[in-house]
């Protein structure tokens, strides 16, 4: 059986996941006023999260400009 051409195909169905974006903290619907979060509260649990040290940028330590003068 030869495949139809996708002019032919018809439009494709949308997953559940292509709906609305979710909160990464909690799951729920994002709200566009808290982006990409669905409150003020789950805004501030990540943002607790990077103050505590639990989210990181991957890399070498910060070098400062006072420190290059400081270690001659």
């Amino acid at each position: 059986m030869k495949p139809k051409p996708r002019s032919e195909q018809g439009t494709p169905e949308r997953t559940k996941s292509a709906k609305r974006p979710k909160c990464p903290i909690c799951g729920k619907p994002i709200v566009q006023t808290y982006r990409p979060f669905c409150s003020k509260a789950c805004a501030d649990v990540d943002l607790g999260r990077w103050f505590s040290g639990r989210y990181v940028v991957p890399g070498g330590p910060a070098s400062h400009k006072g420190d290059e003068e400081a270690e001659d």
